[in-house]
């Protein structure tokens, strides 16, 4: 049997299973997460949703529904399956075809190329095989090749022009598409370098903590200076238009840019900084408040705490001690391992860079 027939069952096979009540709630969920109205109106969003989900998300057993499936199978059908962890979202443009059922496909997402096909046969892939024709969906590997994996959307070269204006949006929200290109990932981790090079130039370090009303500004003042540290190659400066920030002038927000998490911002710092410049504050529910969000809270990388830990690794212990209520911990023994079990995600894979290059 051909390598994508076999992938055509499985990935019915695959459909089958997690459609079952076993993950009934699960799957809803997911939906939900992509239509917080309850209302499916775009079946290529609801599809690339759903596979996402499948193919990418653990469950709380730890394990995704494709890695699940894959466990009643065996050998090549269950490498094939689990290579499936890799799909691909993007806006396809295609170049040529590609033997009967195919074609190869420049990806503007990724910038990279792709030999994709159907396995629906011909038939499935003849509104793609004019230069130029554009498709938007998701693909899987099998083989060496690719598969179109869910629904997914064709428009004829003439429309495609409007298609692949949402480029930039779709990358926008999706860094982690474009990072599959390892250029573009090199390309990123060099300019955050450099843009923090320019912070670190402009304020004397890669940490200040400033009001929370002037944290536009404070953004502002970094972004002309770092255009004007690179020499202006942009032609005249633009002032970027930059989101209203979601801090009060009464919050006091740490602005870090990490060398390895890049650019953050972290409300609260001056509280933080106080308990753990004297543990015996954290009696205090403000000071308990502060600490264990940043702790706990999934949008908080463990950047603020190396930080505020590093000043005085005992007294970091003694704040822990106290809020864990665990005599016996020590930050520099036991520091890294609360981390890692408060923020999983982080460490689950090397922090993407900030910067995305469009």
């Amino acid at each position: 049997m051909d390598l994508m027939e076999r992938a055509r069952d499985l990935k019915g096979e695959l459909m089958e299973f997690a459609m079952s009540p076993r993950f009934g709630r699960a799957v809803s969920g997911a939906i939900l997460d992509a239509f917080p109205g309850g209302m499916v109106n775009d079946e290529a969003v609801f599809s690339a949703a759903l596979e996402s989900f499948i193919y990418t998300q653990p469950l709380e057993s730890g394990q995704t529904i494709l890695q699940l499936f894959a466990e009643t199978l065996s050998g090549s059908d269950r490498a094939l399956l689990l290579g499936w962890s890799d799909c691909v979202q993007g806006i396809f443009e295609s170049k040529r075809p590609y033997g009967d059922d195919g074609i190869v496909a420049f990806n503007h997402v990724d910038e990279l190329t792709y030999r994709i096909r159907s396995n629906m046969g011909a038939e499935g892939i003849t509104h793609l095989l004019a230069p130029g024709a554009v498709m938007v969906g998701g693909i899987v590997p099998v083989g060496d090749d690719w598969m179109i994996s869910g629904a997914s959307m064709g428009f004829p070269p003439e429309d495609a022009p409007a298609v692949l204006a949402g480029v930039r949006q779709l990358q926008m929200k999706n860094p982690k598409m474009v990072f599959r290109n390892p250029d573009k990932l090199e390309q990123a981790r060099r300019l955050q370098a450099e843009q923090r090079d320019s912070f670190i130039d402009l304020y004397g370090s890669d940490l200040v903590v400033v009001p929370g009303n002037e944290v536009k500004q404070t953004m502002i003042a970094f972004y002309r200076h770092d255009y004007e540290r690179a020499g202006n190659k942009g032609g005249p400066w633009t002032e970027p238009d930059l989101p209203d920030f979601p801090f009060t002038p009464d919050d006091k927000v740490a602005v870090i840019f990490d060398e390895e998490d890049g650019l953050g911002f972290y409300a609260n710092f001056d509280v933080a900084h106080e308990v753990f410049a004297n543990p015996a504050l954290i009696i205090r529910q403000r000071y308990r408040d502060v600490v264990t969000g940043y702790l706990r809270g999934q949008d908080v990388t463990p950047v603020p705490l190396r930080r505020l830990a590093a000043q005085d690794p005992g007294k970091a212990g003694e704040v822990f001690r106290r809020l864990l209520k665990k005599k016996d911990f020590s930050w520099e023994r036991d520091g890294e391992a609360l981390l890692r079990k408060h923020k999983p995600d982080w460490f689950a894979s090397p922090p993407l860079p900030r910067v995305i290059p469009v």
